[in-house]
C-alpha cells in the first residue's frame, strides 16, 4: 500500500515539475507535456489485484496531462505558482473568480442528499449481485450502478465547490444538474461534467469550428473522450473492459445523429426528457460496468 502512496506522489511532483517547464519557447512547453504524458506507464507499476489504485493513478496522470496542455495554449505567461496550482488543481484555475471565502450552503445541502443515495446505490449493487443471478441481477446491478455512479459525480463536485469556496475561489460552474438535460447534445455540450467539456471544446471541438468543420470537431471530441476513458480503463480493468467504455463515448455519436434528424430539441420537455434519459440509461452499462468492476475491489483485492 505505501508503494501505491509512492506512486501517486510520483505523478504528482512531475506534474508540478511539469507545469514550472509549461512556459517560454513551444519545445518547452511540449517537453513539460510529453513529460508529464510519461507518468501514465507508473499506472501499470502497481499491483493488479488493486485495480482500484491503478484506475486511480491512470486518471490522475491523464488529468495532470490535459491541464499541461492548457498551460501549453495558455497565451502569454503565467507566475509558477498560478502554473503549478493549475497542473494539479481539481477545477479550471485559469477561469475561477476570487471571492471571499464562504461556507457554500447549497454544496453542503447536495452532500447530505447524496451521501444516503450513493450509499443507496452502493448497497444495490453489493446485495443485488449478491443475492441475484441471471437477468434481474444485471438489472440491479446496472441500475444501482448507474445511480451510484452520477451521485458519486455530484458528490465529488459540491466537495470541490465546498472546499474551493472555503479558499475565496468559485469555481462554477462544474456541473449543472444532467437529469434535466432536454436532449444529449445539452446533457454532453452543456451539463455534464463542465471541466472536461472546456477541455474537449478548446482542444477539439472549437478548432474545427474555426476551420468551418463544426461537425468534426464534435466527432474528435467524443474520441478524445473515449480515448480518454479507455486509457485509464486499461491499466486496471484490461483490454475487454476498456474497450467497452470507450464505446460508449463513440455510441453516442450516432444517438446525437439521430437525435438531430428527430429534432428531439423541438419536442415538448416530458417527451424529450425521456428520450434523453432513455438513452443514456439503456448505453450506461458500457460505462457503469467497467466502473464496478474497479470499485467492486475497493476493500477487497481481486484474487
Amino acid at each position: 500500500m505505501l508503494l501505491l502512496f509512492l506512486y501517486i506522489g510520483l505523478i504528482y511532483a512531475v506534474a508540478l515539475v511539469a507545469a514550472l517547464l509549461a512556459t517560454g519557447p513551444a519545445w518547452k512547453r511540449g517537453a513539460a507535456v510529453l513529460l508529464v504524458g510519461a507518468t501514465f506507464s507508473v499506472a501499470f507499476l502497481g499491483p493488479a489485484e488493486y485495480p482500484t489504485w491503478r484506475a486511480f493513478v491512470a486518471l490522475g496522470s491523464l488529468w495532470f496531462t490535459a491541464r499541461v496542455v492548457e498551460l501549453f495554449r495558455q497565451p502569454g505567461s503565467l507566475p509558477p505558482a498560478r502554473r503549478a496550482w493549475h497542473a494539479v488543481g481539481l477545477v479550471d484555475t485559469l477561469r475561477v473568480r476570487r471571492m471571499a471565502p464562504t461556507l457554500d450552503l447549497s454544496a453542503v445541502t447536495r452532500l447530505l442528499v447524496c451521501a444516503p443515495l450513493a450509499v443507496a446505490g452502493w448497497a444495490g449493487v453489493h446485495y443485488g449481485s449478491q443475492l441475484l443471478s441471471g437477468a434481474p441481477r444485471l438489472l440491479v446491478r446496472w441500475g444501482s450502478g448507474a445511480l451510484f455512479v452520477y451521485i458519486a459525480v455530484e458528490l465529488v463536485v459540491s466537495a470541490a465547490i465546498l472546499f474551493y469556496g472555503l479558499l475565496g475561489v468559485d469555481p462554477r460552474p462544474l456541473h449543472d444538474d444532467p437529469i434535466r438535460s432536454r436532449t444529449l447534445m445539452e446533457f454532453w455540450g452543456r451539463r455534464w461534467n463542465r471541466v472536461v467539456q472546456r477541455f474537449l471544446k478548446q482542444t477539439c471541438f472549437a478548432p474545427m469550428a474555426r476551420r468551418g468543420h463544426p461537425e468534426l470537431g464534435v466527432v474528435l471530441a467524443f474520441l478524445l473522450s473515449a480515448f480518454i476513458h479507455f486509457a485509464f480503463m486499461l491499466p486496471a480493468v484490461g483490454l475487454f473492459w476498456a474497450v467497452m467504455m470507450g464505446a460508449f463515448f463513440l455510441l453516442q455519436l450516432p444517438l446525437l445523429w439521430a437525435e438531430r434528424a428527430l429534432g428531439v430539441a423541438r419536442w415538448r420537455s416530458p417527451l424529450a426528457r425521456a428520450w434523453t434519459l432513455t438513452l443514456l440509461l439503456v448505453s450506461s452499462p458500457l460505462f457503469v460496468e467497467p466502473v464496478l468492476r474497479i470499485v467492486d475491489t475497493w476493500t477487497t483485492p481481486r484474487g
